[in-house]
């Protein structure tokens, strides 16, 4: 670590020797967050405390920095009669890279531990594919009677398949134990054994569920083509979950075979999960035989629903656009609306022509969405040109501000004049889209014009004024912001929240920073949100603290700091 990084982490680094237990706790969590691989000694050298919540969060954070160094340290706590550090020890395990440390972590799964330890060690170990794992999968065979152990060996032989094992399979096969014998015939298919297909083939239609949950969890450690009639009785199974844990063999079948099951099951499917599972399978096959399903959820009340079928129709591609224009003219307005960001997304000449006529239409809304569709696409001179003349004589408050946003993304520096004339507009959304434009567009120092609308009694007016003010070199707006920051309605204060994290200066932090004290929960979000997009090393430990506090839902804050992570790392 340079010098300069040490000065950078410091604060953070002098928290681990602090009398106050949260501090110490939160420079923990810190350094985790951080992921610098020279931090791991500090945090093994925690691991000999006498407070376990220190010890628990050190081992955490080790999983969170994943030093191979730590793997060793992080082991000695698997046997540990603290159940709450072994859980911890064996919960960041599976985060650092095994392969780097495979010997340790055989010893740690070796006979002198109980078996409970050593099968958890085993799964982890499944997913390595190397010849020690397999040489220590086979001695387990060999030293083990326990159906546990057994079970997760004979998993590793279905998972990566092996000739040489064959025999010590067939052994197995004759077990007594239905468990051990019904994977070790699912092991032997692998390797083309038809005879021990025909056996565990008789367990398709078990009247017991838990055997038929046991046998589909086995072919999908490796699942193969000669497993499709297999898959296609499991697809077919009475039981929600039988049907879920299927559709991870869909891959073995066919395109066309992949969409006919696909296609069947939603039919006749009411399970939500399921429901769920299938849609995301059909989107990913892209085919056009899955229009109508997608079709249909364009008219749903459900919004989720609506950008579902919007995004499995898009995915489609060119393949449906005559299908889509052809059917224009008999669907319903709602579904008309969808269909045109669909041509939007998909894009091409034909969405292009077939999207024009849109911009004239009576309704409000065709014409927005037309606006939104041409939008996404890769511009033409022709489009910007229409969309600019549209602009002069457009009424509807709505659609002028879509042409604007349109125009800020679509336009350029000639388009300057006309942002110029809508930044007095009385409604407040046309205002805001004009500022956008001309930073948007590069029109250059618009600052006579811009000052007066950081003052605006709209609070996005505002941000937008300060934002084009920064775009255009003018960094005295950064002060402005400050200052607003500290103003007495919670509209100015979360508007400069929303700017400073906007412009992504880190001299903003400190201000953000004290927004934390804010009581006002739009503040206090747009404070939160802005850190998270600036992501500065000296907003970990008090956002970390705010984590503490419960202001706003664990998964909403724990998005704000998966944000703030990923900005850091960059």
């Amino acid at each position: 670590m340079t010098a300069a990084e040490s000065k950078k982490f410091a604060q953070i680094i002098k928290g681990l020797t602090s009398r106050h237990r949260e501090e110490k706790l939160l420079a923990i969590q810190a350094l985790g967050i951080l992921g610098v691989p020279e931090h791991a000694d500090l945090l093994i050298d925690l691991l000999g405390s006498s407070d376990e919540l220190v010890v628990t969060t050190a081992l955490a954070a080790l999983g969170g920095i994943r030093n191979p160094k730590a793997v060793k340290y992080v082991l000695e706590f698997l046997p540990s009669d603290n159940h709450a550090l072994a859980e911890q020890a064996m919960a960041v395990l599976p985060r650092f890279p095994l392969d780097a440390t495979l010997d340790l972590v055989l010893k740690a799964a070796g006979p002198e531990h109980p078996a409970p330890l050593r099968r958890r060690l085993l799964l982890l170990l499944r997913e390595i594919r190397d010849p020690r794992v397999a040489a220590f999968m086979c001695e387990v065979i060999g030293q083990t009677k326990d159906t546990a152990l057994l079970g997760e060996a004979i998993g590793y032989f279905i998972r990566f398949p092996s000739h040489d094992r064959a025999t010590i399979l067939r052994m197995l096969a004759g077990s007594a134990q239905w468990e051990v014998s019904l994977l070790a015939n699912v092991a032997l298919s692998r390797l083309g054994d038809e005879g021990a297909r025909a056996q565990w083939k008789r367990l398709l239609k078990s009247p017991a569920h838990p055997i038929r949950v046991f046998l589909v969890e086995a072919l999908n450690l490796n699942p193969v083509p000669a497993d499709r009639e297999a898959y296609e009785t499991f697809l077919q199974d009475a039981h929600p979950q039988l049907r879920l844990l299927a559709m991870q063999g869909l891959p073995v079948f066919p395109a066309e075979d992949r969409v006919r099951l696909v296609r069947e099951m939603l039919g006749r499917e009411r399970d939500e999960g399921v429901r769920a599972a299938l849609f995301a399978a059909a989107q990913a096959e892209k085919h056009p035989a899955f229009v109508p399903e997608f079709f249909a959820l364009l008219a749903s009340s459900a919004e989720s629903q609506k950008r579902l079928g919007i995004a499995g129709l898009t995915a489609m591609g060119e393949a449906i656009v005559d299908r889509l224009i052809a059917g224009l003219p008999k669907m319903a307005q709602v579904v008309k609306e969808k269909v045109l960001l669909v041509l939007g997304g998909i894009g091409g000449e034909k969405a292009r022509k077939a999207l024009l006529p849109f911009l004239g239409a009576r309704e409000r809304w065709l014409r927005i969405n037309a606006i939104d569709a041409l939008t996404q696409m890769k511009s033409t001179p022709a489009v910007v040109s229409r969309l600019a003349e549209m602009l002069k004589h457009e009424e509807d408050i709505w659609v002028k501000a879509t042409l604007l946003s349109a125009l800020s993304r679509l336009g350029g520096k000639a388009h300057a004049s006309l942002f110029c004339e809508f930044l007095s507009a009385k409604d407040a959304r046309v205002r805001a889209n004009a500022v956008e434009g001309l930073w948007r567009v590069g029109a250059g120092d618009q600052a006579a014009l811009l000052h007066p609308l950081l003052r605006d009694p709209n609070d996005r007016v505002r941000v937008n004024a300060a934002i084009a003010l920064w775009k255009t070199g003018h960094r005295e707006v950064l002060a402005d912001l400050v200052a607003m920051t500290r103003e007495g309605t919670k509209w100015i204060r979360s508007s400069a929240a929303f700017a400073l994290g906007e412009i992504g200066d880190k001299e903003g932090t400190p201000a953000l920073i004290g927004l934390l004290e804010d009581r006002e929960e739009v503040v206090y979000r747009n404070a939160l949100d802005a850190l998270a997009k600036i992501g500065d090393v000296r907003a970990l430990l008090p956002l970390l603290h705010e984590s503490e506090k419960h202001r706003i839902p664990d998964d909403a804050f724990a998005g704000i700091l998966e944000r703030f992570t990923q900005r850091l790392h960059q």
